[in-house]
């Protein structure tokens, strides 16, 4: 009995310690989290004409329908008024956060695997490995491949297609997944939420200007 116990006593320990390190690990992620969804809530800002009659409680609660028909509308060539000493357009910008998420990704995979329950590092792994982000890589070199040689390069729709919507709906699922698994591991002070703040159009960008 005494031996049982001990046993147990080790047991608990080991589980509570595995959980410090795998919220540690979650915390890694907290920066490119953020950064993340300010991308997603970006490119639906700059996208419609005016803010939804909608209270977004939850992160999930942003990817409605609503989200993805109005992205529809998104001009990837405009210029992207997201950062404060680079130009970019909005293809430029999803190219470059997506590339610095995948990496904070794996860099989290690759130091923490220990910890990381199964299904969490299934999830992240299929992030990482989304279609949508192998699309978004390789958009810059299709769009030039599919025009003439003396086209000039104007407005630019990646989805425009709901084909490519609906791999951007996948991908956001498994994201929104991550977020909500990411918010049950940390302290509440840490957990990522929306802010109503973020649609007043002093904070980049302006309601709509990503529209053709």
């Amino acid at each position: 009995l005494v031996v049982f116990s001990v046993d147990r006593v080790i047991e608990i320990e080991q589980l509570k310690e595995n959980n410090k390190r795998e919220t540690v690990a979650f915390l890694q992620l907290r920066r490119p989290l953020v950064r993340h969804l300010y991308l997603l809530f970006n490119m639906f800002k700059a996208s419609v004409q005016e803010k939804p009659d909608k209270n977004y409680q939850t992160i999930s609660d942003l990817f409605d329908d609503v989200f993805f028909e109005q992205l529809a509308f998104l001009d990837f060539a405009k210029p992207a008024p997201v950062f404060i000493s680079i130009e970019a357009n909005w293809s430029d910008y999803l190219s470059r956060e997506c590339s610095q998420f995948k990496e904070a990704l794996n860099r989290t995979v690759e130091k923490y695997c220990l910890f990381l329950q199964p299904e969490m590092i299934d999830l992240i792994e299929e992030i990482i490995n989304s279609p949508f982000i192998w699309l978004v890589f390789q958009a810059p070199t299709i769009r030039k491949l599919g025009r003439k040689s003396d086209d000039v390069l104007g407005s630019y729709n990646l989805l425009a297609r709901q084909e490519i919507r609906d791999l951007f709906k996948e991908y956001t699922n498994l994201v929104s997944e991550l977020f909500e698994q990411y918010n049950k591991r940390v302290p509440e002070e840490k957990q990522i939420k929306l802010s109503d703040e973020l649609w007043a159009n002093d904070v980049p960008p302006k309601i709509g200007s990503g529209r053709p």
